[in-house]
């Protein structure tokens, strides 16, 4: 990984010359291209922005006026937003724009981490894949994640290899420390990276338990908030989608299916995570097998989750920690530019896919649109881009409702009216537009403390990602009345536990912290 690495093939060329510097710019013009080209924000992102104006309406980071509840996945991601809320007042100008920072943040990153070709050769792979371009803006928190994960595996590799200098192994420490509060799942990259630099870097069980200690601190310390503000450990989001009841054979299947599906409609993504991995065994070295592992480890669990409903979200921050992995290999890039007649072949090959391939980030149009599902498996900016794009963004009249879609009008229509309760699936632009006082109940249980603990019906049929509630009639009616309607049994107990943890403004009583407890453990 270092800039001045010479290559063997040619020890006349100068890599860090000035043709060297506009292919690396070519690249970054082109990711930068795609990125404002392809810029949009997802429905999924206004569940976020409602719970940012729940915030600044003074009921604190919640779904509803009346419930505390981690409707976020990501806690760094929300905090960002939300300080930029600070800023403006409008969520999807913040969200392209924090967007747009943390991409500039991770390009800047790898021009100066990365030899030039190296670098130039990210750009270019990154522009290229579905996954990375989709969810660089989109309003979640997948770009934050990407930088994260190549930032900690690139510090981590200069750690390990420059075991004199103190800096690098501090910073890499920081960012590892930060990647499980950008989404949970990133533990499985955080853990191999620490470990390996945990046990090369600290001598001693007395700086080797310090060190441990520090990597896992912030994660307690927000573990610790979300314990006694929301009564749960982990997002909401989580317990919506593992406590369904759906056997384990179901969803691993469907994990596979997310994998071919990606596979056929963005096959560069998937072929450099498995080039890497091959790239790691191959190798061999310490650091190879960290990563193979790190990389392995996320993608048996998306598999083991079944994947997800958006195409290609799981996969980014394996593609760039694969990315740069294969690009920090200086033998790899270099055998590539030497091998003059395989790199024109790959450049052929590359322009070709960009250009005739469909849907790929470069040939996707302004007016882009794709409602085609594949086993439950959704081109997510395709769903949404026409009305969520930049592009339309900027084309939008000031007051108008935008999205100028069918559930922000709804929701529109919701807050002028004097209905306070409803229930619904598509909860993110229509919970936005409803405003703060409103209950709204998500049936999908990703808002919903009850229900997320409610295994979805035998008889409903479920879609990954969208695993529906029935509602039942005692809980509108204990919503509305304020108290438990429920008559004696398992569905009145948990009301009760759930109505202590997240209801109410004492968060310090012994009943509550007992409630919680039992909540946590399953006793209800």
């Amino acid at each position: 990984m270092e800039r001045s690495a010479e290559p063997a093939c040619a020890s006349t060329e100068d890599y860090s010359g000035k043709k060297w510097f506009f292919f690396c710019l070519a690249g970054f013009l082109l990711l930068m291209l795609v990125f404002f080209k392809n810029a949009w924000v997802c429905d999924d992102a206004y569940i976020n922005f409602r719970s940012i104006e729940q915030l600044f309406s003074g009921n604190g980071p919640n779904w509803n006026p009346h419930e505390r509840v981690q409707a976020y996945t990501s806690p760094l991601w929300y905090w960002l937003l939300a300080l930029a809320r600070v800023v403006s007042p409008d969520p999807f100008f913040n969200a392209i724009i924090l967007s747009f920072v943390v991409t500039l943040l991770l390009c800047f990153f790898i021009y100066r981490q990365l030899t030039l070709p190296a670098a130039g050769l990210t750009f270019f792979i990154l522009a290229a894949s579905n996954a990375f371009v989709d969810f660089s803006t989109s309003g979640l928190e997948n770009i934050l994640c990407a930088l994260l994960v190549v930032a900690g595996t690139i510090f981590t590799a200069r750690a390990i290899e420059n075991k004199d200098s103190d800096s690098s192994a501090p910073l890499a420490m920081i960012i590892l420390a930060l990647m499980p509060l950008c989404r949970h799942d990133l533990i499985l990259f955080m853990l191999p990276l620490a470990v390996l630099l945990i046990f090369n870097r600290y001598k001693g069980n007395l700086q080797r338990l310090s060190a441990i200690m520090t990597v896992f601190l912030p994660l307690l310390i927000w573990s610790f908030f979300s314990l006694i503000y929301y009564g749960a450990i982990f997002p909401n989001t989580a317990y919506a989608k593992i406590v369904t009841g759906i056997p384990r054979l179901e969803m691993i299947s469907q994990g596979f299916k997310y994998f071919l599906v990606s596979f056929q409609q963005d096959p560069i993504t998937l072929l450099i995570i498995f080039s890497a991995i091959f790239a790691g065994i191959r190798i061999g070295s310490a650091w190879a097998k960290t990563v193979t592992v790190a990389l392995v480890l996320d993608l048996v669990y998306v598999v083991w989750i079944g994947g997800d409903f958006m195409r290609g979200r799981f996969f980014t921050s394996a593609f760039v920690m694969a990315t740069v992995f294969l690009m920090g290999n200086t033998k790899l890039w270099q055998s590539f530019f030497c091998a003059r007649k395989v790199c024109k072949g790959a450049v052929l090959i590359y322009i070709v896919y960009l250009v005739l391939f469909p849907f790929t980030p470069l040939n996707t149009g302004l007016s882009y649109s794709n409602f085609n599902l594949e086993q439950g498996i959704a081109d997510e900016r395709g769903y949404y881009f026409d009305v969520c794009s930049l592009y339309a963004y900027l084309y939008s009249k000031p007051g108008e409702v935008f999205p100028d879609f069918e559930w922000s009008h709804i929701g529109r229509q919701i807050a002028q009216s004097k209905v306070n309760y409803l229930e619904n699936d598509f909860n993110g632009m229509l919970g936005y537009w409803a405003g703060t006082d409103k209950i709204i109940i998500d049936r999908l249980a990703l808002a919903d403390p009850f229900l997320a603990r409610i295994p979805v019906a035998s008889t409903t049929e479920w879609r990954i990602g969208h695993f529906r509630r029935e509602v039942p009639e005692d809980y509108r009616k204990s919503i509305e009345a304020g108290q438990n309607n429920f008559p004696p049994g398992q569905m009145r107990n948990l009301y009760d536990l759930v109505s202590l943890a997240a209801r109410g403004n004492e968060l310090f009583t012994y009943k509550r912290f007992v409630a919680i407890l039992r909540l946590n453990l399953g006793v209800y």
